[in-house]
């Protein structure tokens, strides 16, 4: 009992002596005066609109703050976003978030200074000027904010229709169209066989006159066209969950013989990345070894990750893109249909060069803006944005090639685009099999089941 008393005493006698100290000891403040985070919260927008009787009506879409990056500029006094919000939002009546070195911030309407508080509604229509002031009251820095506003939709698509381009045989089912060095090859079956059609790219493209069959598949392998990916100097597709590779798309060899896979999800830096058993796996489809001059994968798969496949998409078109923020660092996208019929969103994961796995986005409830689930959902990347198009959609709403979706914050929202970023009228209402691939000189092709063979000018 002697010693809890006398070690409360001394507790006592402690803190006094602290109490003392600070009263006679003066707190120096700051002077620093920097806006350390900048960013906003969620805006909602009032788009008008038409119903199906053609009524006026008025939709309400959402951007998403927590998506957007904003630089900061500490030299040249700075703030903006790096990804610019969609076309339309509304940015007159904003509230956001800053945190200062120390001290306090005014902000400038027109020629009025006012006190920065986290709940005020800031008109950001034009670039807003805070001024941010450190704690010993003497230095300030000014800095100018700006919301990048999309001011128009990308430039319009121009389609030219490849006449004569030789495709021929009747109609081609379970298409894939890619590219491999510089030639331009489609996938698919022909009356029940497996074929292969091909020729070098040119503005005046025309496939050769020959259908070549598939060779080298075991037996009467069934392949999955949608699997077939093109990297570097190879073709791999999957047959019955089994590996194969050529360098010419004709002739097929086995690989990884003693592994059957459930699906190809893509190429992301510089690998072929697969699922597997609960798992996604990946192989550096560079090392080659030569043997009786056939050229086998030789090395060693790495379990990437430990995965739930009902949350991988289903035939997934993956996109690669550079950050904006940082041109060196690359995020790909894999998007597709879910493989849970009864889920009412489409699969997105995500992943980039920094890191080692792969994030699955989680639907965001009550997501207005989430990308429809379309049939044949195909999403090509350019000028750093997703575009999504295919079908009919699941819930009846959208029509075949009826419009082109956007994504600018990697696959979470989506707005559906002017009349000027679409397809020829003749592909409006097509609801069969289709390929499409976006070429390096950044054409769009375009092969339709019936022979119809479409390109895109350069750029969007």
């Amino acid at each position: 009992m002697r010693k809890i008393l006398a070690l409360a005493a001394c507790i006592l006698t402690t803190a006094g002596m602290l109490v003392s100290c600070l009263e006679n000891e003066e707190i120096e403040l700051g002077s620093n005066a920097y806006i350390l985070s900048f960013s906003i919260n969620d805006i909602k927008t009032e788009v008008p609109s038409k119903t199906d009787d053609g009524k006026d009506t008025t939709l309400v879409s959402t951007v998403y703050g927590d998506y957007y990056t904003f630089a900061i500029d500490h030299v040249a006094g700075e703030v903006y976003n790096v990804d610019s919000l969609p076309k339309g939002t509304d940015v007159t009546r904003v509230t956001v978030n800053v945190t200062f070195d120390a001290g306090y911030a005014y902000y400038y309407q027109g020629e009025e200074a006012k006190y920065f508080s986290s709940e005020d509604s800031i008109d950001f229509s034009s670039p807003v000027r805070f001024t941010v002031y450190a704690a010993d009251g003497e230095g300030s820095r000014n800095y100018l904010v700006r919301l990048n506003v999309r001011q128009a939709d990308a430039d319009s698509l121009r389609w030219t229709r490849m006449e004569g381009n030789n495709f021929h045989g009747g109609r081609m089912t379970a298409e894939k169209l890619v590219q491999l060095r510089d030639h331009l090859l489609v996938f698919g079956e022909m009356d029940g066989v497996p074929t292969v059609m091909g020729s070098k790219l040119e503005d005046d493209f025309s496939y050769s006159k020959k259908e070549w069959p598939l060779r080298g598949l075991h037996e009467q392998a069934r392949v999955d066209y949608a699997s077939i990916v093109a990297h570097e100097n190879a073709v791999y597709l999957l047959a019955d969950g089994k590996l194969y590779s050529s360098i010419a798309g004709v002739d097929w060899t086995a690989e990884a013989k003693d592994r059957t896979f459930t699906a190809m999800l893509g190429v992301a830096d510089g690998k072929l990345y697969l699922s597997q058993a609960g798992t996604i796996v990946a192989c550096d489809p560079h090392e080659w070894s030569t043997t009786n001059r056939v050229d086998t994968l030789t090395h060693d798969w790495e379990v990437v990750q430990q995965v739930d496949e009902r949350l991988l998409p289903v035939n997934p078109s993956v996109v690669a893109v550079p950050l904006r923020t940082n041109a060196d660092i690359v995020r790909t996208t894999l998007i597709g249909l879910p493989r849970d019929a009864a889920s009412s969103h489409v699969s997105i994961w995500s992943k980039l060069t920094t890191n080692s796995t792969w994030t699955y986005y989680n639907p965001i409830a009550g997501n207005a803006q989430a990308c429809p689930q379309l049939e044949r959902l195909t999403v090509i990347g350019y000028d750093g944005q997703l575009h999504a198009f295919g079908g009919a959609s699941h819930d009846g709403t959208v029509a075949p090639f009826e419009a082109i979706y956007t994504s600018v914050d990697g696959g979470i929202t989506w707005w559906k685009q002017s009349g000027k970023i679409g397809f020829p009228d003749e592909l409006k209402g097509y609801n069969e099999p289709f390929a499409c691939v976006v070429d390096t000189a950044g054409r769009i092709w375009l092969q339709c089941s019936d022979g119809r063979l479409f390109k895109s000018s350069v750029g969007m």
